[in-house]
């Protein structure tokens, strides 16, 4: 296996000491940016029930628990190893109750309809098998009213890093939109950020 084929699998599933150790930082250090911004736009209550679909290095599971008096932050990642990373390192809010994390697959999502007042997910899509069912899922736990925010890297600037050659699949800031609305949401609005940077940030945001 090339390195960028080998890269490009850690950053859909960090797995083994290399992602524990190497990834981890990696993706807490690229996407703190996006991930302040992202929890921003989605206006949060101390009180919300919110999910964090492939939560990764933890940097914004971290982030959103601070806001919290009686909510919760679930974390669901499809990385067995990044779920057993996140219960060492978050051991203090899973206990004092504010933490629920699991595996699980965004195909799929392991939790009833109507669960969550906020949903969001950051540099995900670009691996999910259907990104179509992946966003109807979303809207199907997510309460009437409900926002979700999906947050990418464009594809006019993923396009110019060879590692996405290797299994992505790239959406423009519009594309983004255009799916979110197909899957019934509504009020749908794009935030663009840094598009002159080397990565530029992209959260689109819709209600249930």
């Amino acid at each position: 296996m090339s390195l960028q084929k080998f890269i490009a699998a850690q950053f859909r599933k960090p797995s083994g000491r290399f992602g524990s150790l190497v990834m981890t930082r990696l993706m807490n250090r690229v996407n703190r940016q996006i991930a302040e911004r992202t929890i921003a736009l989605l206006d949060l209550d101390p009180a919300h029930q919110i999910l964090e679909i492939g939560f990764g290095g933890g940097v914004a599971l971290s982030l959103v628990a601070e806001r919290l008096t009686t909510g919760v932050i679930s974390g669901v990642d499809f990385s067995e190893d990044m779920v057993r990373r996140a219960e060492r390192k978050f051991q203090g809010w899973i206990a004092r109750g504010r933490m629920q994390l699991r595996a699980g697959d965004v195909s799929r999502l392991p939790y009833p309809e109507a669960s969550f007042d906020r949903v969001y997910t950051i540099n995900t899509i670009y691996f999910w098998p259907d990104a179509l069912q992946g966003m109807n899922e979303i809207r199907r736990v997510l309460r009437d009213g409900g926002r979700a925010a999906v947050s990418i890297r464009s594809k006019e600037k993923m396009e110019n890093h060879r590692v996405t050659q290797h299994g992505f699949r790239l959406f423009s800031p519009n594309d983004l939109a255009d799916l979110m609305r197909k899957s019934g949401f509504r009020d749908v609005g794009i935030d663009h950020r840094d598009p002159e940077h080397w990565y530029d940030q992209v959260v689109v945001i819709g209600t249930r």
